[in-house]
């Protein structure tokens, strides 16, 4: 799976769901929700004989609300079973709009299932798909004594990190403090859940989980106890994170999961970039474009364009960056086809400057860019999906 940045759950989201005549019950940062009972009145989980169900309608880069309350502290179970391909993740919040739990593969193949303990209150359940895109679902929202409508993976649900979460320290010091930039822990996530890490300034990290018979899953959150970014499977069924514009000075949290084998010991790191590494990283990510002339990273020279130029790539994990000349001012399309089960993002730079980008384009897997640029040099990279090894052709057309 790609790695998506989450920028600390910034949830600015629209929802088509009923609106609340009073107040938002979970923060301002969510999209209104609806009742599990149609009202708040009848929504108490906890003197429901029986979970509730409901389809989940999930928009793209938003998310599906439900919000139920509890009289009385109870045991809750959540889970969200995907239709149609879709790859549900939940989010519970608090009355303050706090995370208290979140989870994307607990209820087997690609469900989502979270069991908590909960307080007295109200809550929100927040339905997202993994990849952003719209999707449907089927949530079952009830008490852990009630029947489970997922199958359950055997790995444990992730609990937001917060400053009184329970956490083995990596590194004696701040990271940037010590010798030589990293901090290495060897545990399995049965013994090991969380890890805690601080920065005296801001710093270009890497952090891994490794040990592929235990498909670690990492989370990283924030002093607050917010979600920055997760990633699984960045590497076989190893996952990394990587900051190459750094982290703030601060107090940080990495909350483990294990999809497979919870008993297996996995090795956590944490360790700051050098600024080469940490710009080759950009790179490779297509976060920011190296100098055309592939000086500072490889880059196919495609020449000028004079009415059309292609070339087909071969593109895994890292993105693979071309650059073309153009001597007049005018409109370009790039395509990005993908063979097989290529799944091609393009991005267009130019003088370092993202100008466009797009993936999934014309109701396809295929992407397609179209910009009025003026006369000078430019960058194309290309990109997969899914981060998977395939062939992708690349096609530049100059409009007359």
């Amino acid at each position: 799976m790609p790695i998506r940045r989450l920028a600390a759950l910034a949830l600015v989201l629209l929802s088509p769901v009923p609106a609340f005549a009073q107040s938002q019950p979970c923060g301002a940062e969510l999209p209104r929700g609806s009742w599990i009972g149609g009202s708040e009145a009848a929504s108490d989980l906890a003197t429901a004989p029986a979970p509730t169900d409901r389809p989940a309608s999930i928009p793209a880069n938003g998310y599906d609300v439900t919000l139920f309350t509890l009289s009385a502290p109870a045991d809750v179970r959540l889970e969200a079973a995907g239709r149609d391909g879709t790859d549900p993740l939940i989010e519970l919040y608090d009355a303050t709009g706090a995370l208290v739990l979140f989870d994307d593969d607990s209820g087997g193949r690609f469900d989502a299932r979270g069991e908590i303990a909960l307080e007295t209150g109200r809550y929100c359940l927040a339905t997202r798909s993994y990849d952003d895109r719209a999707g449907q679902a089927d949530l079952r929202i009830g008490l852990a004594a009630h029947p489970a409508l997922t199958p359950g993976s055997g790995g444990s649900n992730i609990l937001a990190c917060t400053s009184e979460t329970a956490a083995t320290a990596l590194g004696a010091v701040a990271i940037d403090q010590l010798p030589d930039g990293s901090a290495v822990a060897f545990h399995s996530v049965a013994q090991v859940p969380y890890y805690r890490f601080t920065l005296q300034s801001r710093t270009p990290l890497v952090i891994r989980a490794t040990n592929p018979r235990a498909d670690p899953y990492i989370y990283l959150y924030d002093a607050q106890g917010q979600l920055i970014d997760e990633n699984d499977d960045h590497n076989s069924l190893n996952s990394r994170l990587d900051f190459p514009e750094g982290l703030p000075a601060g107090s940080y949290c990495i909350g483990m999961r294990a999809l497979s084998d919870a008993s297996q010991p996995v090795q956590v790191s944490v360790a700051a970039m050098s600024s080469q590494v940490a710009q080759q990283t950009l790179f490779s990510s297509a976060e920011a474009s190296p100098p055309a002339d592939g000086s500072a990273y490889p880059v196919t020279q495609l020449g000028p364009l004079e009415t059309r130029l292609s070339r087909d790539a071969s593109v895994a994990g890292d993105a693979i960056w071309h650059a073309f000349t153009i001597d007049a001012p005018g409109r370009v399309t790039i395509d990005a086809t993908g063979f097989g089960s290529s799944d091609p993002i393009v991005y267009l730079f130019g003088g370092g400057t993202l100008i466009a980008q797009n993936d999934d384009a014309n109701g396809t897997l295929d992407s397609q860019v179209s910009a009025w640029i003026g006369a000078g040099s430019y960058t194309v990279a290309l990109m997969q999906y899914h981060g998977q090894p395939g062939t992708i052709r690349l096609e530049i057309r100059r409009e007359r």
